[in-house]
């Protein structure tokens, strides 16, 4: 190189700090500044939130990153990193590791670790296809809420007609339900062994019961003020762990796939898809924040298919089907 062309690119390096554009980022390992972040941010999130991005940081991503210093990690090193996922995990695991790495940078950025993201560009790998919860037509409800015993038989006419989370339906009080009217408020939920807020201010909600659940909760008695709980109204109830294990046996007994809590979620929201009720009472009932993911829970049967494209043949061959009609009824 020149002198000239070293001095000009020397006046390069040099302008955004005589600028007044350059900005400083700390000299620390990737260790430290997580040590940080454990500390500093993580306590700023919901207990659920803050499960989720530590088990994720401490499974995967610190043992990774953990000997780097935090300026020098490259938008190539993370995508490295998240290319060893690929063909592994499915799609659902690759993007709670997104979602943490995405968090972990921005702090960096924030508290100027480091100049820029290099998580902005990620772009994920192919991922295995995410294991669906089992979705139960009505009839099927039916039968497994017929083989159940109490209180295992009232949790599932709740969550098979309303629709509710696991961590909700454990946190239910007496004082929840107003059986005179018929109304169900969702206003808290229990979250590993921990009573708190519900997931979201969507999620505190009033539900319609209908009277078979309204009977169901009316004959159940509990010691304490919790239904499902125990009666110190401690999160911590063994009747959660044995209510899977009822789920596996009725479902072996009744030859019904494996199904989950999540199923009957499902459930409720595949049920009202496929009847016409509205989106924005799906996403009123179920509680989401945003009406995509209620449609992320709707499984569409053979019979709305089957009306649907029945439905579209009409408007592209209205001739056709006018003759096809005629023909049916015998009118010329």
């Amino acid at each position: 190189m020149s002198k000239s062309a070293a001095r000009q690119t020397l006046l390069g390096w040099l302008r955004p700090l005589n600028e007044g554009l350059h900005t400083p980022v700390e000299s620390a390992s990737f260790q430290e500044f997580f040590e940080k972040w454990e500390r500093d941010l993580l306590p700023t999130y919901r207990e659920s939130t803050r499960h989720f991005y530590m088990s994720t940081a401490q499974r995967w991503i610190f043992p990774y990153f953990k000997d780097y210093r935090t300026a020098d990690i490259t938008p190539s090193d993370v995508q490295q990193f998240i290319n060893l996922f690929a063909g592994k995990y499915s799609v659902s695991v690759l993007k709670h590791v997104r979602a943490t790495i995405n968090c972990l940078f921005q702090a960096a950025v924030d508290w100027r670790y480091t100049k820029d993201s290099p998580a902005s560009s990620l772009r994920l790998p192919q991922g295995l296809p995410a294991a669906r919860a089992k979705v139960l037509p009505p009839e099927q409800l039916s039968m497994v809420i017929g083989q159940l015993s109490e209180p295992y038989r009232t949790l599932v006419m709740i969550a098979a007609t309303t629709g509710l989370r696991e961590s909700e339906l454990f946190a239910l009080k007496h004082e929840d339900f107003d059986l005179s009217s018929g109304l169900l408020t969702v206003q808290r939920r229990v979250c590993r062994g921990k009573l708190g807020e519900v997931k979201t201010k969507k999620s505190e909600r009033q539900l319609p019961l209908c009277p078979e659940v309204m009977e169901a909760v009316r004959s159940l008695s509990h010691g304490g003020p919790f239904l499902f709980l125990e009666p110190d109204g401690s999160g911590e109830s063994s009747l959660e762990h044995r209510t899977r294990d009822e789920f596996v046996r009725v479902g072996k007994k009744l030859g019904i796939p494996h199904f989950t809590w999540r199923s009957f979620r499902r459930s409720v929201e595949s049920a009202m898809h496929n009847h016409g009720v509205s989106l924005k009472a799906q996403q009123a009932l179920l509680g989401h924040s945003n009406p995509n993911m209620t449609l992320v829970y709707a499984e569409t049967d053979e019979r709305a298919k089957r009306e649907a494209v029945e439905e579209l043949g009409k408007l592209i061959f209205p001739k056709f089907s006018q003759v096809a009609i005629s023909v049916a009824t015998g009118v010329a």
